[in-house]
């Protein structure tokens, strides 16, 4: 990194007690609160000069920069930034941000706060009094209380500096902009939201669930037995998972259990209702959004968090208890993202770009000629199940064909294509047989017979990440310990190893901070390829923002949203369906396409 004496490192100290906490409030509705309240800023300036400014100095400090010639470095940028955005109206040259950089470099399954990353570097902890300022506003401060918040904001600060130089070793250079474009959505947010039609969501949904509970005939109280709750599930489709108790395996229905967060944001309604009576919850998850969103437009623009390399794919994840990448298209709640006067909504999705990935790098090549060609990519395997031609007009055949030709590339078997066909994931729902979920799970192997093959070489690339040998190739992907790495970028398989269960069971597994997650050809492949896609996605949003210096305003896995004058909608949408079709240098010739909508909503 080159930018080490352009670099101002930042950390606030503010005002927090029992009910004014992030504990209990979003990061964007503490940072925006009346209450809010700076209680000093900590510095290190380019020469590595440091010092405190307390609140009565940081305004006047801050407006002597030029922050279009500096970068700032923050550990949750997100936080820091918001706020001295918010209050002070600071746009840096460039956004560092710690806490996202380890997530890459070191991997999602570690803690990435900054005491954990101390820990981790041998470096000394926090030593912010935290319970002595508690409760305190400035002029409730001693001299001396506020100099002991100096020294622990200036040694986090330090800390901040010393892990940055530490990450900063070999990070992939694009990735930085990534990380700053990620930043900004948040920090910098355009969307302006409409209170009206959040209302109207929250309203409609407390009706909706009320009658969706007495057409269900389901009380409540009946579901606190798992079991009935289990029988529940299995009559729309889902199948329960489980998670080992204290006496043997037992169901994940656990607010906390992926599987039960899982359901809860179900595209079945039925579904999600169900497993919020389970939890005891009063209010759907659509009017729980439209309540926070409801608030945050009622503060101003709406910020946009998303996590940089949230998931173990290095794709983004929600946070800030609003998951923006997962609202319903044409939801209402989408319909109140709007954008401010002068400007249109863009927005542009990359086409079936995972089963565009997976079928070049297996070389499947009639299915990447058929994308060539530009041809519908699922009448032709919906024909051969159905045995008679299938046309767009037929649409619940036909997306039986998209779910097999989308969803069947990792393996899935004959009880997951039963389940996804009666979910209607893909299209009208389906009711399949046993004996046709088989059929149709034979047939798209039969063919699609290099992207098996795939699979099985994904089967012995687990043995080379898992050993120690030197680093080998797979097609555009680099092979090493714990790591398969594209352009730099790592995707990272911490104490990966095979195990043997007391009732010997084999397989391979790989640590991750909700414990250990099974390993084997299939789920190789997935990961990887939702890992391309999400470099290829990063790819073009770089490519889009050098041409137009227009930054995304929200990201959802392989689409974007942004926000445009209305004077350069026309050329914008012609740089974004150039980029996000464009070919990637590590793909070269691969067919790709995409969707763009222009409107005055998301």
């Amino acid at each position: 990194m080159t930018l080490s004496m352009l670099i101002y490192t930042l950390d606030i100290e503010c005002f927090f007690d029992d009910e004014f906490t992030l504990k209990k409030l979003t990061t964007e509705a503490y940072c925006r609160d009346p209450r809010f309240e700076f209680l000093l800023l900590g510095v290190r300036d380019p020469a590595g000069k440091l010092f405190w400014l307390p609140q009565g100095k940081i305004g006047s400090w801050l407006a002597s920069i030029d922050w279009n010639q500096f970068g700032i470095l923050c550990h949750h940028a997100h936080f820091d930034l918001l706020a001295l955005s918010h209050w002070y109206g600071v746009k840096p040259k460039h956004v560092f941000d710690t806490l996202s950089m380890a997530r890459l470099q070191l991997g999602n399954h570690l803690s990435v706060g900054l005491e954990s990353l101390a820990r981790h570097y041998g470096l000394s902890g926090k030593t912010v009094p935290y319970d002595a300022f508690k409760g305190r506003r400035l002029a409730e401060l001693s001299p001396t209380l506020l100099g002991e918040l100096g020294a622990g904001c200036l040694h986090d600060i330090e800390l901040t500096w010393d892990i940055f130089q530490r990450l900063a070793a070999g990070f992939p250079q694009e990735e930085y902009a990534i990380i700053d474009m990620t930043v900004r959505m948040f920090t910098e947010p355009k969307l302006i939201g409409d209170i009206d039609v959040f209302a109207k969501v929250w309203s409609r949904e407390r009706k909706r669930k009320l009658e969706l509970l007495a057409e269900l005939q389901v009380d409540p109280a009946d579901l606190q037995s798992a079991n009935r709750f289990a029988d529940l599930l299995r009559e729309h489709g889902v199948e329960p998972e489980a998670k080992p108790g204290k006496n043997g395996s037992i169901f994940a229905f656990a607010k906390t259990d992926d599987f039960m967060v899982g359901l809860l944001e179900n595209d079945d309604e039925q579904i999600r209702c169900l497993a919020e009576a389970r939890l005891g919850i009063k209010s759907t998850l659509d009017q729980t959004r439209a309540e926070r969103l409801g608030f945050m437009a009622a503060r101003g623009s709406m910020p946009v968090y998303l996590s940089y390399c949230a998931a173990h794919t290095t794709r983004w994840g929600g946070g800030d208890k609003v998951n923006w990448q997962n609202l319903k298209r044409g939801s209402d709640l989408r319909k109140g993202c709007r954008a401010p006067t002068g400007h249109t909504i863009v927005k542009a999705d990359k086409s079936q770009i995972e089963c565009r990935i997976l079928n070049y790098v297996a070389e499947q090549w009639d299915v990447i000629e058929r994308f060539a060609k530009h041809e519908d990519p699922y009448v032709g395997i919906a024909s051969k199940f159905y045995q008679r031609t299938i046309t767009k007009a037929d649409s619940a055949e036909r997306g039986v064909g998209k779910q097999l030709e989308l969803s069947c590339g990792y393996g899935a078997g004959g009880p997951t294509i039963v389940r996804t066909a009666k979910r209607g994931t893909y299209g009208p729902p389906v009711q399949l047989t046993e004996a046709q979920g088989l059929e149709a799970r034979d047939l798209y192997r039969s063919t699609h017979p290099n992207v098996v093959g795939y699979w099985k070489q994904a089967g012995r690339i687990i043995s080379a990440i898992a050993g120690s040998a030197a680093t080998a190739e797979w097609g555009p992907l680099q092979v090493s310990t714990n790591r398969i790495s594209l352009q730099g970028i790592p995707i990272w398989y911490p104490e990966l190893h095979y195990h043997r269960t007391e009732d010997g069971e084999e397989y391979w597994r790989y640590k991750s901070r909700r414990g250990w997650v099974k390993l084997y050809g299939g789920k190789l492949v997935e990961n990887v390829v939702q890992f391309m896609s999400r470099v290829d996605m990063s790819q073009s949003l770089l490519r889009i923002k050098a041409r137009t210096e227009i930054l995304p305003v929200q990201l959802e896995h392989d689409a974007a949203v942004w926000v445009v004058p209305d004077n350069l909608v026309e050329p914008f949408v012609k740089v974004v369906d150039q980029e996000m079709t464009r070919a990637p240098t590590w793909l070269p010739g691969i067919p790709l396409a995409c969707e763009v909508s222009i409107g005055e909503t998301m």
